[in-house]
């Protein structure tokens, strides 16, 4: 395996997301440039069908729609326990300490409610955050800034270049 193809190197090294050879363990000296800038490649990946998508994220649609039917929960659930919470603290149940306690109770699942709910938004949008950078950086376009490898392309280059000559 010692003779290559430059372009199939670096074809190589682009899908294969590295900068070393699997076998030797090689590094190659690279330069990766994005084949699209940041706005057009999350347009793209979004846009990716799911068999070519599989491989790099769940499904984001899904979470989209998740996040659909949970922001209305939230928000409801949040009102009842502020108006539930708002009926013990305005009836001074002074003589009914449950009930103080009943309010505190409500105003605490409330908060672990919201809490829980900007946790998930942060771990899904982390999630897909990782998934799409993973993606963006094996879309990109690789050139193997090696000397060595581009002077023995150029000698090929060059004796091809006599023979056509002569």
């Amino acid at each position: 395996m010692g003779a290559i193809h430059l372009k199939c190197l670096e074809r190589w090294l682009e899908e294969s997301n590295r900068n070393s050879c699997e076998l030797c363990g090689y590094e190659f000296q690279v330069e990766r440039t994005p084949r699209y800038k940041i706005l057009r490649s999350i347009i793209v990946w979004l846009c990716l069908s799911q068999d070519e998508h599989q491989m790099y994220a769940r499904s984001v649609k899904a979470d989209l729609l998740r996040c659909l039917v949970v922001i209305p929960v939230t928000i409801a659930c949040s009102y009842i326990c502020v108006v539930a919470a708002d009926f013990y603290a305005m009836k001074n149940y002074d003589n009914f300490p449950p009930a103080r306690w009943t309010t505190y109770s409500l105003l605490s699942m409330m908060a672990l409610l919201i809490l829980s709910f900007f946790v998930w938004i942060y771990m899904a949008l982390q999630y897909h955050q990782k998934a799409w950078f993973y993606w963006w950086q094996k879309s990109s376009i690789v050139k193997v800034v090696n000397l060595r490898l581009k002077n023995a392309a150029l000698e090929i280059k060059n004796e091809k270049r006599n023979i056509s000559e002569i």
